[in-house]
């Protein structure tokens, strides 16, 4: 059995992780305000300032996150003018240049969405989660998080070959 142990801090994360000594913290997840969103109760980022904004943030994560640890990113883009902004993908590209390797993609689908009010899109009913480390040998438990999705799986599981039973040994590993 896995002992887990936690500290939740309150306030403001540049202030706050100032204060967390090097290399410390196993997991950092967040959903900071998105672009241009809520402003009455966050006051708002624009898009076009959405990185600058951020990466201070993710310096002080690199710096506190064990090197086996990982960060997970809950943010969605904002439509300006009709299209998707962009601010999301500069933000990986700018972590990955910050020393952030981008490891992987999750999505949080929402399953009480409502369909779209706009004429030209549907309402997202998702939003991303996106993971990034420091290290390629990071650590991640799939078997505790893994869960049937549906009837359908026992039937499948029964018939599995040799390759689907083998782990892929790829160059990002589990850390183990």
């Amino acid at each position: 059995m896995i002992e887990i142990k936690h500290d939740l801090y309150l306030g403001d994360c540049e202030e706050i992780l100032k204060s967390i000594p090097d290399h410390s913290v196993d997991l950092i997840f967040t959903s900071p305000p998105y672009a241009d969103q809520r402003k009455n109760t966050y006051g708002g980022i624009h898009p076009e300032k959405y990185v600058q904004w951020f990466l201070p943030k993710t310096e002080q994560m690199l710096r506190v996150l064990k090197p086996s640890g990982t960060f997970i990113l809950n943010i969605k883009e904002k439509v300006v003018g009709g299209e998707r902004s962009t601010y999301v993908l500069e933000l990986i590209l700018a972590m990955r240049k910050q020393g952030w390797l981008w490891t992987e993609e999750f999505i949080w689908h929402k399953k009480n969405c409502y369909p779209g009010k706009w004429p030209n899109r549907f309402r997202d009913a998702w939003e991303r989660l996106l993971q990034f480390n420091k290290s390629k040998k990071f650590h991640m438990y799939q078997d505790e998080v893994m869960v049937a999705m549906g009837d359908w799986t026992k039937s499948r599981l029964k018939k599995l070959s040799d390759t689907d039973k083998t782990r892929d040994e790829s160059s990002v590993g589990s850390g183990f």
